[in-house]
């Protein structure tokens, strides 16, 4: 009787543990595989406080608190879309617990943080996906958690943890020099009177140090990629750097900036919109890197322009899904749009609009630029503007050339045979690339 009741407690106890283990594996190769996907937070459960080796209650005394240089974002666009209190606790509760992080390493490789418990209520799954994704999306600072996190219920409660790809150490490090490269961007933007001029700057700086990462396509390529860390420190980012980059940036000096995610070119794209004057405004940081330089052509547009090439994700819901917007406001001016603000109209061809045009080429060449932004005006035909500069036996543009060039130095020189246009007649604008030297 005795053996048949060892034998028995025997295969209980194999077969629980068998269980476990497999349990653990299929734990493993989850947030493996959640590692490498780029496109939003995965959840994984995790065991019920009783029933891990180590409690919740313990791992306190084996956090580190990261060294933090860098002010948080003064940002709560996706928060006030949260309209339970149990998700507007553990939201508050991240801005904290995400830089307390633990010593070692988890089986995947990352660093357990700081656990929440949100007593008295069993939160939905995509309810704690929906506070995770709202708060890093108002919190782009923050570039270190993993794009996993865990969950579990005990006793009524629902605990909630994140995970670090570095340590506490390795964050605080990552940290100040992330801070140092902001202020240095920083630097002589907040003496700028106008908010217009402000924005500009900070575009075309963070553009002028980053560059696109060509060949990126999800975490397991490398997770700076997709941070502002990566952009702003490494200068090598895919548009979910940029983007936060750019939040961060425009939210240092007042400027209110937020992402945007949706669709370009058929893939997963992120840009921003930019509130100007009570007015907001698209701007693509990514599309406007182009390899001729920094370009203007997605900046401040309203609705209607950045939808010709770009499909927007609808506004998050009930239930969540992986790319959703918190934020879209009512993006209806284009006061703002480079065009308008930089660029050149041109509404007949006289004297004027000939001395017009040779000046502003040579200040664009001068600041470094070789685009020219010029708008047709609304009584002038569109096509007549388009072949009087570009076509004989007229080719005004070469004219313009030819007359600019005696101003610039040798350096600088405009080849008149390197000329390309991008014309938009709905728009009424003419984009001009020129070829500065041989």
């Amino acid at each position: 009787m005795r053996k048949k009741i060892s034998l028995i407690l025997y295969t209980l106890f194999f077969g629980f543990s068998l269980t476990l283990v497999v349990s653990c594996v299929l734990l493993m190769v989850e947030c493996f595989n959640n590692r490498n996907n780029s496109e939003g937070l995965e959840a994984v459960s995790i065991e019920p406080v009783n029933d891990v080796d180590t409690s919740y209650q313990d791992i306190g005394n084996r956090l580190s608190m990261v060294s933090n240089s860098l002010t948080g974002l003064n940002c709560d666009y996706a928060y006030n879309t949260l309209t339970d209190e149990n998700e507007r606790y553990l939201y508050h509760k991240l801005n904290k617990n995400l830089y307390c992080i633990e010593e070692s390493t988890n089986s995947d490789g990352c660093y357990r943080t700081e656990y929440v418990v949100v007593s008295g209520t069993e939160m939905p799954e995509n309810s704690v996906k929906r506070v995770l994704d709202a708060f890093l999306t108002d919190h782009p600072e923050i570039f270190w958690i993993n794009n996993t996190f865990g969950y579990a219920y005990d006793k009524g409660n629902t605990v909630v943890e994140c995970y670090s790809l570095l340590s506490a150490q390795q964050c605080g490090q990552y940290i100040e020099r992330l801070s140092q490269r902001i202020s240095e961007l920083l630097d002589g933007v907040g003496e700028i009177g106008d908010d217009y001029s402000k924005e500009k700057l900070l575009h075309d700086r963070l553009l002028s140090q980053c560059s696109y990462a060509d060949g990126v396509s999800d975490i397991s390529d490398g997770w700076q990629y997709f941070t502002a860390y990566g952009a702003i420190v490494d200068g090598s980012a895919v548009c979910e750097g940029y983007s936060k980059a750019f939040q961060i940036l425009l939210e240092k000096v007042g400027i209110s900036g937020y992402t945007v995610k949706g669709y370009a070119d058929d893939v997963r794209h992120m840009w921003n919109i930019v509130e100007l004057g009570e007015k907001w405004y698209h701007v693509d940081t990514t599309w406007n890197d182009g390899e001729d330089g920094i370009n203007y052509e997605f900046f401040n547009l309203d609705t209607h322009q950045i939808e010709k090439s770009h499909i927007i994700d609808p506004i998050a819901g009930e239930e969540i899904e992986q790319n959703e917007n918190f934020f879209l406001p009512e993006c209806d001016s284009m006061e703002m749009n480079y065009y308008n603000m930089d660029g050149i109209n041109v509404d007949r061809f006289d004297d004027e609009t000939d001395r017009r045009m040779v000046e502003y080429i040579v200040e664009c060449v001068n600041s470094g630029s070789n685009y020219l932004y010029v708008t047709v005006g609304s009584d002038f035909d569109f096509e007549d503007c388009t072949s009087t500069l570009f076509d004989a036996p007229s080719y005004r543009i070469h004219h313009y050339i030819e007359i600019a060039n005696s101003y610039l130095d040798s350096g600088h020189k405009i080849n008149r045979e390197g000329i390309k246009m991008l014309k938009d007649e709905e728009r009424r604008t003419i984009r001009i690339n020129l070829k500065i030297g041989e």
